[in-house]
């Protein structure tokens, strides 16, 4: 599989570009980064230098609990661009599910349309 050559930089644009509902975006480390999507739920990025070359993502539920599956898709392994926005992609669609309507709802009438892609 091809790959590209991210930095955590590199990674970081992707979110904000493509998650605008994200908040508090840091890079933790040269291999790891967090941020928080709709004020409700925390995601960390990491690098997998150990040979495989690709990103990772996780969704924490709090406590030391967290997901890189949902949905049936899965957030890790990730080494091109594209993947890694499908994996993007699929936290958002995943967050929106389970905060639900209703939050959704009151967070777009606090902050305006920001982090409602068309």
């Amino acid at each position: 599989m091809p790959h590209d050559d991210m930095t955590v930089d590199d990674v970081l644009d992707l979110v904000r570009a493509h998650l605008p509902a994200a908040t508090k975006a840091y890079r933790r480390s040269d291999v790891e980064l967090t941020f928080v999507l709709y004020d409700a739920f925390a995601v960390r990025g990491s690098y997998d230098d150990y040979g495989s070359g690709s990103w990772g993502f996780g969704i924490l539920l709090g406590g030391d609990a967290s997901v890189s599956e949902v949905l049936g898709r899965r957030l890790s392994i990730r080494g091109t661009r594209d993947q890694v926005r499908e994996a993007l992609k699929a936290i958002d669609e995943y967050v929106r599910l389970r905060v639900g309507r209703e939050y959704l709802a009151a967070y777009e009438a606090a902050y305006g349309a920001r982090g409602f892609q068309p």
